[in-house]
């Protein structure tokens, strides 16, 4: 993999629907527990139910046949892991890792179907936004192939930054999700060594710093740039 396909996103089926029908498919869910490293769903097994992430983050990733790991996505409280094969019934495309404790609500395909059945609009909204997804998909992807290991990697940094950085007093950003440099390396197609190093180079710049083993994004403008 050259990069990240996706990083954190919203669920193709939940953002398709009215709050009040996302209520009553959440009501059907069964609450599920996965401890840090917890296997939730591996690819090619044929297993067809979905999770609703109520709290934690979830890995998605692909392993090559050299062994190599390459993170797609991290998904936390709100989406949903799994949609994919509850909504078409294939294998499963993807490893899903618990990456801390995880919670959240398990639907079967079965009640998605019957579900999708019983509210029609949902499902042509559900087609509705997966082809717009494709679309953004494809458009992402041709990016990626024109870009360089060390603009990936900035602009990984700003969209994880987005969805996981917190806010201190100072206005600043902590990345504090436990994101280590090899992960960044899995989820950009690049070494440990290479993210490191860019790293230090932002560091003198001025763009991030270090706090233990988190990163603080001190200038989100100059970062945006380094990702073109």
């Amino acid at each position: 993999m050259d990069g990240p396909i996706s990083q954190k996103q919203t669920s193709i089926l939940f953002e398709s629907l009215p709050a009040r029908d996302a209520a009553a498919l959440r009501a059907m869910g069964r609450p599920m527990h996965y401890q840090p490293q917890a296997q939730i769903c591996a690819e090619g097994s044929d297993d067809q139910s979905m999770l609703l992430i109520e709290t934690g983050r979830v890995e998605i990733s692909l392993t090559s046949v050299d062994g190599r790991r390459s993170i797609l996505a991290q998904l936390g409280p709100g989406e949903v892991v799994g949609e994919m094969a509850a909504l078409d019934g294939e294998p499963r495309s993807a490893d899903a890792e618990a990456a801390v404790d995880v919670t959240g609500l398990l639907l079967t395909r079965s009640q998605v179907q019957r579900f999708l059945r019983d509210h029609p609009d949902a499902a042509l909204q559900v087609i509705r936004t997966l082809c717009a997804r494709l679309r953004k998909t494809n458009t992402r992807l041709a990016t990626q192939v024109l870009s360089d290991g060390p603009s990936r990697l900035a602009g990984l940094l700003g969209q994880l930054f987005e969805d996981w950085g917190t806010p201190d007093a100072m206005g600043h950003l902590h990345l504090s999700e436990g994101f280590s440099q090899s992960d960044l390396g899995d989820m950009t197609g690049l070494t440990r060594e290479t993210v490191n190093r860019a790293i230090r180079s932002w560091e003198k710049d001025g763009i991030v710093r270090r706090d233990g083993r988190s990163l603080v994004l001190l200038d989100p403008a100059l970062l945006a740039k380094r990702a073109f």
